[in-house]
């Protein structure tokens, strides 16, 4: 057997015995004793094989599946600049924490710096963004590789011949055992203070919702998420109640506890910043987020030993929380943020939401309701980037019977590639069309010279004819009522719909998510 077949079935039997499930593949012939390996291993029933010509779309793939299954999932790229294409969504594996594992084709060592074609020096490209880094050309054990969390990446050195000179079964005899998991052992603590606020971020800092739903109710105190739909007894509409200053200052905490980051409004982490004490609870901090500092910090969550929290600490919430859908009930009724309530409660398996305005409007507008709240939510809050979006649902959809993604027309357009490779699986794209960037007209930006050019960069292109061109269903609504109508009871096994929610202006918009907040504080006031 050739050297690089060997090394490639090696790996592919480890990969298999460890866990892995699925696998992203992008093609080039450098990358070929990989490529065949794995087909070789889904032929067997042994595992799924997805295949993205685009490695930027590939690698957001597979981050899709890692997010949905849990588990390391493999994107198999060639040499060269297919290496660098995948550091957008390493970059979002690392900061958010997710199991990508990076599989790249390189040459022999020995044609690097020598002017060799599509040769450069990928062995160690991802620097300190990913937890693992091999350079191999001959078969190794992954040993604790796979153990933890974040990003890994093997440099897989192939000579040639680089396809297959033998026909043995290359599977035989495997050896199946548990995913790794590393191993935590949780504090505790006993909490005095009577006016508690749990604040979970979108990433819940990885952990299960039902582990943090559990911790929530321990600790006897108030709580509010970045991700309404998943905790539907948390005070919803925060971001909203937390706008006006003066209630702010009202519902002043003794101890905030921190469930991972906080990364939509500013107005949560002021709040955040005026508590008498601050507790974090994130396990990125240990190798991650290592100048990150609170008054308390821990890896996992703590056992709570016991608690004094004040019932009427929770009446003080719900009353802002009655005026805060007060003020919303009141707002425009075809808005951005009308597009995000309703997508919330559509039934569904699993939603994914875009980066920029889609992720904030989903906690300022949604409700969590128990009746709907089973869906999983996603979103990539690594680094809260729009690219890779599409491809990021995609890769979730094919864990799902059913997916909706609401996205902005910036991170479709940005990731239109993607649809080159489509899928079989159901998934709803619901893309907020408002031509152009719209967060940017409710940041300080907003009206600057050359705002229009720099920041709002109207695009002018019509999302259902492109998407149409790229051979989807696709249509364009302007109501509530008809979008409900196109996305609500959607059947199964039907691949990608777009549904695109025509907006009036941007300005118009900011102006509408400015006026609930003016409305809130006068409310507020009485």
């Amino acid at each position: 057997m050739n050297s690089s077949t060997l090394l490639a079935r090696h790996l592919v039997r480890r990969l298999i015995e460890s866990g892995v499930s699925d696998v992203v593949i992008s093609p080039g012939s450098r990358n070929a004793p990989l490529s065949l390996a794995f087909a070789d291993a889904r032929d067997a029933g042994l595992v799924r094989v997805h295949v993205r010509i685009d490695e930027r779309s590939a690698a957001f793939f597979a981050l899709g599946v890692a997010k949905a299954s849990n588990r390391y999932v493999p994107v198999v790229v060639t040499s060269g600049t297919a290496v660098a294409n995948l550091f957008p969504a390493v970059l979002e594996a690392y900061h958010g924490d997710d199991r990508l594992l990076l599989l790249t084709a390189d040459r022999p060592e020995r044609l690097r710096k020598t002017g060799s074609n599509q040769t450069t020096l990928q062995h160690a490209i991802f620097g300190n963004f990913v937890t693992k880094s091999i350079d191999a050309s001959t078969p190794f054990e992954l040993n604790s590789a796979l153990a933890h969390r974040g990003p890994v990446h093997f440099n897989l050195q192939f000579d040639e011949p680089l396809i297959p000179d033998e026909n043995l079964d290359p599977f035989e005899n495997l050896k199946f055992g548990a995913p790794l998991e590393k191993s935590v052992v949780p504090g505790e603590i006993a909490i005095s203070q009577k006016k508690v606020l749990v604040v979970v971020g979108h990433d819940r800092a990885g952990f299960s919702v039902e582990s943090v739903t559990s911790f929530i109710q321990a600790t006897g105190g108030v709580a509010i998420s970045e991700d309404p739909l998943s905790f539907p007894d948390a005070v919803q509409h925060a971001s909203v109640i937390l706008s006006s200053e003066a209630v702010r200052n009202e519902l002043e905490a003794e101890l905030v506890i921190v469930i991972g980051r906080t990364t939509l409004h500013r107005s949560f982490n002021t709040y955040i910043s005026s508590a008498k004490k601050i507790m974090v609870i994130d396990p990125r901090i240990e190798d991650i987020d290592t100048r990150r500092s609170a008054d308390e910090v821990h890896h996992v969550l703590p056992q709570v030993l016991a608690t004094n929290s004040d019932s009427s600490w929770r009446e003080q919430w719900l009353r802002y929380f009655a005026l805060a859908q007060e003020s919303i009930s009141s707002s425009t009724e075809w808005s951005e943020g009308r597009v995000a309530a309703a997508v919330s409660q559509v039934k569904c398996d699993a939603l994914f939401i875009s980066s920029s305005r889609p992720i904030r409007d989903i906690e300022a507008f949604a409700l969590g309701d128990s009746r709907t709240s089973a869906k999983r939510i996603f979103a990539n809050r690594g680094l809260a980037g729009i690219d890779g979006n599409i491809s990021t649902a995609m890769g979730i959809a094919t864990k799902h019977e059913r997916t909706i993604a609401l996205i902005g027309d910036l991170a479709f357009l940005h990731d239109l590639s993607s649809l080159a490779n489509q899928i079989e699986e159901n998934l709803t794209l619901v893309v907020v069309d408002n031509d152009g960037g719209g967060i940017f007209s409710t940041l300080p930006q907003a009206g600057v010279v050359h705002f229009e050019e720099v920041f709002g960069t109207a695009h002018g292109r019509s999302i259902k004819k492109i998407s149409t061109a790229m051979g989807l269903k696709a249509v364009e609504v302007d109501t509530v009522s008809d979008l409900l109508a196109e996305i609500d009871g959607d059947g199964v096994g039907k691949g990608i719909k777009v549904v695109v929610a025509k907006m009036p202006s941007r300005e118009e918009n900011a102006k509408n998510l400015k006026l609930i907040n003016e409305r809130f504080a006068s409310l507020a006031a009485k």
